[in-house]
């Protein structure tokens, strides 16, 4: 298959997780916060134009799509497209990675939590730093978000076939990223690469299903205690460390680079391990989350 064709079709840049991967972090954040968190949190969110939600209003889970939704803007007016990422180029382990100057996820993580804790800031504006803060957190724990290789920005320019896409955007081709965004969705059976669920549509309120019960078994088959990562560091740039990684070391397929005339098709078995892991990498931050908003918002 052509490279070149495909890559002439598409002008868009993948987002981090697919809105139910952010979701999906959001309830499980939810399923962890205090009573008080959760009212202060519940608060602040209704302040969110609901505008960019079909005109309903946001709530805990869904206002995780909220930096998303606004990229539905003209481009003069979305300054935050270098906020949902740090590129780091791709070693052969990742332990070389450093931090470059900002903007990146880091910095736009570091800079919301400070003005969420700010008692002197507006109310708007600690309601717009919630909703980024939910969305940027997950974003920081997709492997690709945090590693690029030979310029592809995180996998955008690294074009693949063989994945079952049900929900790509307009103009947008199958490429690496975009399959990170939902690799949490996608497995393999009778070696082909399937959907294993679909994305659904957004709950009107936190704990109503499909969301809640996928956010309920994921939270299930991985407890707290099993869950290494979160004895570590706790802060944005050990995160996005952590994804480098992983990016690093296991985020691409096998092999070197796909030339500017190759379109690499990916293998049913790799895509299968990657389920877990991307699933893993939701409930970590779904974890992360909550004890970041449970201390913001005593």
């Amino acid at each position: 298959m052509n490279r070149a064709l495909l890559f002439a079709a598409c002008t868009l840049t993948a987002h981090a997780w697919d809105g139910a991967g952010h979701m999906l972090v959001g309830q499980i954040a939810w399923e962890f916060m205090t009573p008080a968190a959760r009212a202060k949190a519940a608060e602040l969110v209704a302040k969110i134009d609901g505008k960019f939600n079909g005109g309903q209003p946001y709530h805990f889970v869904t206002v995780g799509c909220w930096m998303d939704d606004l990229r539905s803007l003209p481009k003069k007016d979305y300054p935050w497209s270098k906020w949902h990422y740090v590129d780091a180029e791709k070693t052969a382990d990742g332990t070389a990675f450093k931090l470059p100057e900002p903007p990146h996820v880091v910095s736009a993580i570091d800079g919301a939590l400070a003005v969420l804790k700010d008692s002197a800031a507006t109310t708007e504006k600690r309601a717009e730093a919630l909703g980024q803060l939910i969305h940027w957190v997950g974003d920081v724990h997709q492997p690709l978000h945090a590693t690029t290789w030979n310029n592809d920005r995180g996998g955008n320019s690294y074009l693949i076939y063989g994945v079952p896409f049900s929900d790509l955007f307009i103009n947008q081709t199958s490429n690496l990223h975009s399959y990170w965004d939902k690799a949490f969705r996608f497995d393999a059976a009778e070696g082909k690469i399937i959907e294993a669920w679909k994305s659904p549509a957004r709950p009107s309120a936190p704990g109503e299903d499909p969301i809640a019960e996928h956010a309920k078994a994921l939270i299930a088959t991985r407890s707290v205690a099993e869950l290494d990562e979160l004895k570590l560091p706790q802060n944005a740039e050990a995160w996005a460390r952590e994804s480098h990684i992983i990016g690093c070391t296991k985020a691409y397929p096998p092999g070197d680079h796909p030339t500017d005339t190759e379109v690499r098709k990916l293998d049913p078995e790799w895509v299968k391990s990657n389920r877990k892991l991307a699933e893993r990498r939701i409930v970590i931050a779904g974890h992360r989350l909550a004890t970041m908003l449970n201390d913001a918002l005593q």
